[in-house]
């Protein structure tokens, strides 16, 4: 509580010292227009008085006239330089103000000219929208009623009460402009002030949330890359039947671990801007078969209808973010599997608008336990469920349709659902996306380019026993794709070797950046590719992948083993030239392909 009262405290002082620096930029503003139009009217007047009045006259008034002058150009000089100290303002302010009365004063004073009355309450007026305090205002305007109201009786005039009301008037009109303008003033200065400290707070808390968001990414995927990793691995060993069922049940509880983390890292960056959709060409009718088919194998088990009904054109090419699309889809059939327990699933493909823009409708419904009414409104609210209660018969987080609303929304359609308890429910979503040509359709028999970006897997474990069971060295087995990979964590390490050894590649561990650096000047030729984690001591694999490519000059391809797969990461290491990035926890037929890919086929045997 006391580091908390102590940090509101600094907030505070911290505001009220920029109100009080944002015044006196204020008063510097006010000096300087105030020197520039007490400067235009001595000059003024100082040629005038050439004019009008006898040359000893004029050379008298030239005096105070001309050191007026002197004084403005100084104080605009000053300024102009940034050399005027913040303590001279007031005082140069005053004194600007005294040499004024005293100009009006003396052309009174000397002329008789009582005209000079109605300048006077010009210049009160002038001193009340010059003056930025209370104190200055108040120097301004006492001095001047005492010497106007002593001129105007050393004058004897004869009905003096028009001249008084003229003051009186000035002064009235002077305390007006000074008493609304200056709150006005102080309470913008300090608004613009909050706001400027709120969004720079604001900034901070986002850059730490960032932060915050990359640190998650990389440690909860790092102990599932293990876990399912290792899973992997010991299902392709000799197993008895009770073995392999202890191992299935761990594998379906790691990635259904895995699915939570995916849905809270999502839900994350939506909340911290930073989920980012990508816009390239997709077939919608090959999608949706793509996404349902996935479900074939699990529907049987629960011996439940699957039917797909799809609009009559065999493509309907579009441009839209293919993944995103398909979670959207992927997660409504999931939870239609998961609360149907006999009956059927059907997913319709509707083209409700089509054009340079078509308006793509999907339909899940299902015949399973159906939604309460009170419930059906709040399916898509974070942490809602269907079914709250302590006995409900299906678990999940409340957070999958809670991240499609938000997916929905962020590509500007919409979703709804309707439900009968008992019968089933409905489920939807449209999309209106621009239309594109059938060639503009990727060929899927061929990769996307010259890089590939495999990710959303996850990432490897904490533990601190290395247990490293080193590959054959590079040169054993020609013929092999010989494979470098760095990676500093442990089980991690042995993870890649073996899954190395599994494809029937010959491979070498380090332990960060720096040995790879050292490997590759010392047996560059001897590889084929390197695979590179981002996150290591010593030396990381962006510096690692920098070096090797400039000062060794290597030509290896280098992929990135990261499980940092945050949009803003993966640009940053397609940026930097890696040749392809893989996500954790690995992909093995992912992984294939990537080195498949990259690796000259002479090479692979």
């Amino acid at each position: 509580m006391a580091e908390t009262d102590l940090d509101l405290r600094a907030d505070a002082a911290d505001v009220q010292k920029q109100v009080h620096d944002k015044q006196i930029a204020f008063e510097l503003a006010t000096l300087r227009v105030l020197a520039l139009a007490v400067g235009a009217v001595f000059m003024t007047r100082m040629v005038a008085s050439f004019v009008l009045y006898s040359v000893g006259q004029a050379l008298i008034a030239s005096v105070v006239l001309a050191a007026g002058v002197l004084l403005c150009s100084g104080i605009l000089l000053a300024q102009w330089r940034n050399e005027l100290r913040p303590s001279l303002v007031r005082p140069l302010t005053i004194l600007l103000g005294t040499l004024v009365t005293f100009n009006v004063f003396y052309i009174l004073h000397t002329t008789g000219n009582l005209n000079q009355f109605f300048f006077s309450a010009m210049v009160l007026v002038a001193f009340g929208l010059a003056s930025s305090t209370f104190m200055i205002w108040l120097t301004f305007v006492v001095p001047f009623l005492i010497i106007f109201a002593w001129c105007l009786f050393d004058l004897q005039v004869a009905n003096v009460t028009p001249y008084i009301a003229i003051l009186i008037g000035g002064l009235a009109l002077s305390a007006v402009a000074f008493f609304v303008r200056m709150p006005t003033i102080r309470k913008l200065i300090e608004l613009e002030v909050v706001h400027s400290h709120n969004a720079r707070k604001l900034a901070l808390s986002n850059q730490a949330k960032d932060q915050f968001l990359a640190n998650m990414t990389h440690e909860l995927r790092t102990p599932l890359t293990g876990v399912i990793g290792m899973i992997d691995l010991m299902e392709d060993t000799k197993l008895s039947a009770e073995q392999a069922h202890y191992l299935g049940t761990a594998r379906k509880s790691a990635h259904y671990l895995l699915m939570v983390v995916n849905d809270i890292l999502d839900i994350a960056k939506l909340e911290a801007g930073k989920l980012f959709l990508n816009s390239e060409p997709l077939d919608a009718v090959l999608l949706t078969k793509d996404i349902t088919s996935i479900f074939d194998h699990r529907v049987r088990q629960k011996n439940i209808t699957l039917s797909l009904d799809l609009p009559e054109q065999a493509r309907i090419p579009v441009r839209g973010d293919n993944i995103r699309i398909g979670q959207i889809l992927l997660n409504l059939l999931e939870n239609a599997l998961k609360f149907t327990e006999n009956g059927r699933i059907d997913i319709t493909l509707e083209v409700m608008k089509p054009g340079a823009e078509i308006t793509l409708k999907w339909t899940v419904r299902d015949t399973g336990v159906g939604i309460a009414d009170d419930r059906l409104h709040k399916l898509f609210d974070r942490f809602e469920q269907a079914d709250s209660s302590s006995t409900r018969t299906t678990g999940g987080t409340g957070l999958g349709l809670a991240i499609i609303r938000d997916l929905v929304d962020l590509m500007k359609g919409r979703i709804g659902a309707t439900s009968t308890v008992g019968e089933g429910s409905t489920f939807w979503f449209e999309l209106t996306l621009p239309a594109v040509e059938l060639m503009d359709l990727p060929d899927r028999s061929q990769s996307k380019g010259d890089r590939q970006f495999v990710s959303d897997n996850s990432r490897s474990a904490a533990a601190e026993a290395f247990g490293e069971l080193r590959s054959p060295e590079p040169g054993d087995e020609p013929g092999l794709v010989r494979i470098l990979y760095a990676e500093d964590n442990p089980v991690n390490r042995e993870l890649v070797g073996r899954l190395i050894r599994r494809e029937g590649w010959s491979g070498v561990a380090v332990v960060n950046g720096l040995e790879a650096v050292e490997n590759v000047r010392e047996n560059g030729n001897e590889y084929d590719l390197i695979l590179m984690d981002i996150q290591m001591p010593v030396m990381d694999g962006l510096e690692a992948h920098k070096i090797i490519k400039q000062e060794t000059r290597s030509s290896l391809p280098i992929v990135a083993l990261t499980a940092n797969t945050l949009p803003d990461d993966m640009r940053r290491y397609e940026e930097a030239g890696f040749d392809a990035i893989v996500g954790k926890p690995i992909n093995v037929a992912e992984l294939r392909a990537v080195v498949e890919k990259l690796v000259s086929p002479a090479l692979q045997g």
